[in-house]
């Protein structure tokens, strides 16, 4: 059950609010309800009194102090009164003692009236926040034998609390909570260790091995010292005008030839002859290339 906190109340006539425990009178006979007290000189308005009620004595001097005790079980308590103005003739101040619970809280309340005409109402004589929530007897006393005091009390307001208190978080740190921090960290470093083991892996990891290069076409075979080598004509005469047509066509025809014959010499040393049908491959036939009509020279004029 959640904790209840509530505010009750104790009315000089009917009691507790909820209990309904009246207040204890001391002694008995010189205490009086206000509203119907004939003999009372002291007349508050009915109509700003708590529930529209209190309670009326005096101390006398020489006479015995007059009392009220309440019994409530809380954490704090309020108690109010009337306050008089100066009226001639009669006692108004007040002076008041109080003790808690036989004399764990002790205090004294004493005012002396400024107005002649003013009654002050809901005026706390007893104040006491801070309780422990248990049992509690308030005992208020009017404490003048030498002059005298008046006590008109009115009603009392006490707090309680109901109900299981809210279980509270221990600042020790718990079993459970030790283990999981413990595996939690177990955890991280597996996990670290685990992540660093991949990582060298993949540095020293053998790069793929480098495919040949292929080249599209091989290079031609070095040709042999004894091959022949193209030897420029001798007889070419430096003066082109010098020279007959048709010699200088004969001689072009064959520098011509020279060149067609070392291309051949060159393919059939690259491709052999088939042995089951004698044919020449075809780079033979790159002489076909070199066969086109010879240029035709004009002689100079």
């Amino acid at each position: 059950m959640p904790q209840v906190i509530s505010n009750r109340t104790i009315d000089d006539q009917f009691g507790d609010s909820v209990s309904g425990v009246l207040p204890s009178y001391s002694p008995a006979q010189v205490w009086n309800e206000g509203t119907s007290c004939e003999n009372c000189t002291i007349h508050p308005d009915p109509a700003l009194a708590f529930n529209h009620t209190w309670h009326d004595s005096s101390q006398f001097p020489t006479e015995e102090p007059v009392s009220v005790s309440l019994d409530f079980t809380g954490t704090a308590v309020w108690v109010f009164c009337i306050v008089p103005p100066i009226i001639t003739g009669k006692i108004t101040r007040y002076n008041l003692s109080f003790n808690l619970d036989a004399g764990a809280h002790q205090g004294q309340f004493s005012y002396t009236p400024t107005s002649s005409s003013e009654f002050l109402y809901n005026v706390p004589v007893v104040s006491l926040p801070s309780l422990p929530n248990t049992a509690h007897t308030l005992s208020i006393l009017t404490d003048d034998s030498t002059d005298g005091s008046i006590f008109l009390f009115d009603y009392a307001v006490y707090t309680t609390e109901e109900g299981t208190p809210s279980p509270h978080i221990s600042s020790g740190t718990s079993p459970g909570t030790i283990a999981g921090c413990v595996f939690g960290g177990i955890f991280l470093v597996l996990l670290f260790l685990a992540l660093l083991r991949c990582r060298k892996q993949r540095r020293n990891k053998t790069p793929p091995s480098v495919l040949p290069v292929v080249e599209p076409f091989p290079k031609s075979p070095a040709v042999a010292s004894s091959s022949t080598t193209l030897q420029p004509p001798t007889n070419l005469s430096r003066n082109p005008s010098s020279v007959s047509p048709s010699t200088l066509v004969r001689q072009l025809q064959q520098a011509l030839d020279t060149v067609v014959s070392m291309r051949q010499t060159t393919a059939s040393e690259r491709s052999p002859q088939s042995p089951s049908s004698g044919i020449l491959s075809p780079v033979s036939r790159v002489e076909n290339q070199y066969d086109i009509p010879p240029p035709v020279y004009q002689p100079r004029e």
